[in-house]
């Protein structure tokens, strides 16, 4: 590797941010992704009631959290390169039943357990990844691979409708299921587990070989002092866990729900995908903004000041019906509040525990964190009028903002 120059963001890092970044875009697409296209489309066509997917549909967003705990042990002895590739092909092949299945009792199976295995290659390969390759630099990694979690409102909800109107149900999303075996393909012939064995270094820094690797050797056998009875036990998890929960809550049954609610409004189906498609640039714009609040005013300030700033967004959703302004409005605000809350958590968590503590406090926070989003899809199954879950919301991210600001940021982790 000598003679050569090295750096965090070379060609083989770029590639793998591309590569991660479409696995959080697959995971976010095809797990909670589908209710405002594909879930409606296929509830007219085969006769199913869309309420009982919505709510199973949020089981499934359950599962991932628990397939993020279930899966970590797999991905320590198989790697995550391997992880990643079997459960793409897993689901592949769970997509084409879910698009052929006549019968409803299969499909809600398929959904809840296409869930399970998103904690597989998104949440354990994505990250273990990045965390493998960037150990120092994964939180300026995260700011630009989690934009293929936004890129799912102006990628997958815009292409579904078409796709399978041209298609079918069934070869539609068998197409989507080819792209996954392709991913998983190229994921095992390509991508490296770690950057030695990729000729490269951690954070593409030479000297990491000669300190850092210690450092990540001692990181590997460091046994936590916060084990998950204790972490449990601090205020601080529910504060944190369950404030930004809420938030991820009311975000995802409006993500969930836009397209239905603005077409009962009375607006065109081409205009609710308009704002959806605005909405994923909004969440990339989002997230940098916060990015830098964060940095210069703090995690606690910036979560603080998203809790203000996405409130004002619903406030928007409440005056829907009053014209296609109020539309916008509230779209461009709670998209670009999405795109920030994917970082603002795992950054919240890593100003308490640093990096050496940060795994024992993330999943225990994390997958609280993930149940919000679940129950958030599941509302819209429970829910019959859409102001009224809105005006919930409302509520919830009220909540939300007390329990942030009760929250304490003393850093509690290993100096």
């Amino acid at each position: 590797m000598e003679g050569k120059k090295h750096s965090w963001h070379g060609p083989k890092q770029i590639g793998l941010m591309i590569y991660t970044a479409v696995l959080f875009l697959i995971g976010t697409s095809i797990i909670g992704g589908n209710n405002n296209t594909v879930f409606p489309m296929f509830s007219e066509i085969r006769g199913w009631d869309i309420n009982i997917i919505n709510v199973v549909s949020g089981f499934a967003c359950i599962a991932k959290a628990i397939g993020v705990l279930v899966l970590a042990g797999v991905v320590r002895r198989c790697g995550a390169k391997l992880l990643t590739a079997v459960t793409l092909f897993i689901s592949a092949a769970l997509l084409i039943i879910f698009g052929t299945t006549q019968a409803l009792p299969v499909f809600l199976i398929v959904i809840l357990i296409i869930g399970f295995l998103g904690g597989g290659y998104e949440k354990n390969g994505g990250m273990t990844l990045t965390a493998s390759w960037w150990p120092t630099k994964k939180g300026v990694v995260l700011g630009f691979t989690t934009m293929g979690i936004v890129a799912m409102n102006f990628v997958y909800v815009p292409m579904m409708p078409k796709l399978l109107g041209n298609l079918g149900l069934g070869m539609g999303m068998t197409v989507i299921a080819i792209i996954l075996v392709v991913v998983g393909i190229i994921g095992l012939l390509a991508v490296k587990n770690n950057p030695e064995e990729a000729g490269e270094y951690p954070d593409g820094d030479p000297t990491y070989a000669v300190n850092g690797a210690d450092i990540q050797q001692m990181m590997k056998e460091y046994k936590s002092p916060f084990t998950f009875g204790k972490v449990l036990k601090d205020k601080n998890t529910w504060l944190i866990g369950v404030g930004s929960a809420l938030a991820f809550l009311a975000v995802m049954s409006y993500i969930a729900s836009a397209i239905p609610a603005m077409m009962s409004m009375g607006y065109e189906y081409g205009a609710a995908t308009a704002i959806f498609a605005v909405g994923g640039i909004m969440g990339i714009i989002g997230s940098f903004i916060f990015g830098i609040i964060d940095q210069k005013a703090g995690t606690k300030k910036a979560f603080i000041g998203y809790f203000v700033f996405i409130i004002i967004g619903f406030l928007f959703l409440l005056a829907m019906p009053k014209g296609l302004v109020f539309c916008w409005l509230a779209g461009i605000i709670v998209f670009a509040a999405q795109g920030a809350l994917c970082n603002l958590l795992p950054s919240y968590v890593a100003t308490k525990y640093g990096r050496w503590d940060y795994t024992a406090g993330y999943q225990v926070i994390g997958t609280i964190f993930e149940i919000g989003a679940g129950v958030g899809v599941m509302m819209t199954g429970f829910f019959a009028n859409y102001m009224t879950m809105y005006i919930f919301d409302l509520v919830i991210l009220v909540i939300g903002l007390i329990f942030m600001i009760a929250s304490s940021d003393k850093f509690i982790g290993k100096k």
